[in-house]
């Protein structure tokens, strides 16, 4: 059977296996389609780590965190592109891990093999040995003949045999290689050095047009990634009129003499007030020239439901949250659920000011350990025209062995829930012996908080504190959903705790923080003079300025350590 991928056939077989059952079912499957999308990608990108020696594979890792190595983004060198396959990635999602009764419908599938068609081909001239020369898409290829039950039933069977046998011609071919491993290893480096080479020497002629051209516009591709965002979120079957283009009336007579106006997206409440509005500007336009226009139908808004809504702004790729009374706006990945987004509304009127929380001195006493939690405080808020604002988002503490980071820790998140900041926080660290003992302590200092080791229990939506390691908060974030929508969604949690954040090992799981839009502390005894700048820089602070320190040589001075001795 013709397919648009069979110049993938000879040397990325794992990617056209999964291309080629995306094509032929994309106008009758839509659903199977984009999830065979998805996993053509997967293999796509994979193959490339393998393969160029300027990546490799890393030994944990999913789809998203791949694709937002800087390393891997530089050799694309595209942002039309990176978007398109981030519009795969999150496609195939939907369709994995989305609602039983969703359907995508044969359009979305067209695109999203059209924009897989595109990476393929981009891939294949930067790596092939033999030129490669793109050719058009050709949807004749595609099918969708009226045709029986059985006939199709027949048809589906006759592609998943020739898939299958492809496959396990593929797993052979590994096999064998497997065998030969020790044969084949100088031969593998050798091989990757050529490809990295390659791949340089034509990304100083690539034309991107010509090479790897645009078959799907740019106003699709927006706005199926938005549409897909918004579904990630639990906003499905949004109405024209309702949820998109909504009018408002109101608006400035200078900006529109009529004084009516249409915002691109609204999202309601269970109460028939806004929640949020989103206004959405072309890719090659800044998200940041989207936020004015946001702020007048936010006050349109607010003069038509006395409800202020949270704001978004984006250009489909790049979005920007903005809680005007609250916070400046900051990036985000993506939407907030419709609880989320209630919560942030409500938090306005119950947020208390940390600075006067009295903290449990059952859990915390000593002098140093009431400051740290007093500068965490006066670090995430201040207080301007009789409102709290947020004031930063970051705080890194750095405190000597011993001296009871974790005891701290615990008083700060008793303080965060009981002035109403935070609903669910995750607790971070890099071995499960860390884990342990930090979930045993908080355990133990906040009894009435329910948690759960991410690495040993199932997680259940209630759960207010979870402790994980890094590689398995990655996987959780990519993979585990429930019946519904996945649990762990940008607004999931409201503060990261980070424990020995001054390890080198959190940069690798920097899409950690990139994806989950919360609040964020670091523990490290680590002298503040020996923090890395990569630590300073994610806590967006200054060098050797963290938001409390209490080193040991002043630990010892006060007689609450002893100094360490050396043991042979």
């Amino acid at each position: 059977m013709k397919s648009n991928f069979q110049f993938l056939n000879n040397n990325w077989s794992d990617v056209y296996i999964n291309a080629y059952e995306a094509e032929k079912v994309a106008l009758l499957f839509p659903k199977l389609s984009i999830t065979a999308s998805r996993t053509a990608l997967e293999s796509a990108i994979v193959w490339i780590f393998e393969n160029d020696s300027s990546l490799g594979l890393p030994n944990s890792h999913t789809l998203y965190s791949l694709m937002i190595n800087p390393d891997f983004v530089e050799i694309v060198d595209n942002q039309s592109i990176i978007n398109e396959i981030h519009t795969i990635r999150l496609a195939g999602n939907g369709t994995a891990h989305s609602k039983k009764d969703y359907k995508p419908t044969k359009e979305e599938a067209l695109i999203v093999l059209k924009l897989l068609f595109r990476f393929t081909n981009f891939m294949v001239y930067l790596y092939s040995e033999i030129e490669h020369t793109t050719l058009d898409f050709d949807e004749s290829f595609l099918s969708e003949e009226n045709k029986s039950d059985d006939n199709l039933k027949l048809q589906l069977e006759e592609l998943k045999k020739a898939i299958e046998l492809q496959k396990i011609q593929a797993e052979q071919e590994r096999e064998i290689q497997k065998n030969q491993v020790e044969e084949l290893k100088k031969q593998v480096e050798i091989k990757k050095e050529q490809t990295t080479q390659r791949r340089e020497s034509r990304e100083q002629t690539i034309n991107i047009n010509q090479n790897a051209p645009q078959i799907v516009s740019e106003y699709q591709t927006r706005k199926l990634y938005i549409d897909l965002l918004l579904k990630e979120s639990g906003w499905n079957n949004l109405k024209e009129g309702k949820e998109i283009e909504f009018e408002v009336i109101g608006m400035p007579l200078t900006t529109n003499p009529s004084g009516i106006g249409r915002a691109d997206y609204v999202l309601w409440g269970g109460n028939g007030k806004p929640l949020a509005v989103i206004e959405a500007k072309k890719t090659t336009i800044e998200a940041e020239q989207g936020r004015l226009q946001a702020e007048l139908y936010a006050s349109c808004l607010e003069k038509m439901y006395n409800q202020r809504p949270i704001i978004f702004y984006t250009n489909g790729f790049t979005t920007h949250l903005w809680d005007d009374l609250f916070s400046n706006p900051r990036p985000v990945q993506g939407f907030y659920k419709k609880d989320q987004l209630q919560l942030l509304i409500d938090r306005r009127n119950t947020r208390l000011d940390l600075r006067k929380f009295q903290v449990n001195t059952n859990i915390v006493e000593r002098h140093y350990q009431l400051e740290a939690i007093k500068r965490v405080a006066e670090n995430f808020m201040v207080f301007k025209d009789n409102h709290i604002i947020e004031n930063k988002r970051q705080s890194l503490l750095v405190m000597a062995t011993g001296s009871g980071k974790t005891r701290t820790a615990a008083a700060i998140v008793d303080m965060m829930f009981k002035t109403n900041w935070v609903k669910r926080v995750l607790f971070l660290a890099d071995r499960n012996a860390l884990l342990t003992q930090a979930k045993n302590s908080f355990k133990e200092y906040l009894p009435h908080l329910s948690s759960i080791d991410l690495t040993k229990e199932k997680e259940d939506n209630g759960t207010r504190i979870v402790f994980s390691t890094y590689p398995t908060i990655m996987n959780k974030i990519d993979n585990l959903k429930n019946e519904d929508d996945r649990f762990y969604d940008i607004g999931h949690f409201d503060l990261i705790i980070i424990d020995e954040a001054h390890r080198s090992v959190y940069q690798k799981y920097s899409s950690i923080f990139t994806y989950f839009d919360s609040l964020l502390i670091g523990l490290t005894a680590t002298p503040k003079k020996e923090i890395d700048r990569n630590t300073y820089k994610l806590f967006k602070i200054e060098n050797d300025d963290p938001t409390f320190a209490y080193e040991l040589n002043e630990a010892v001075r006060q007689g609450f350590l002893v100094p360490p001795r050396a043991i042979s």
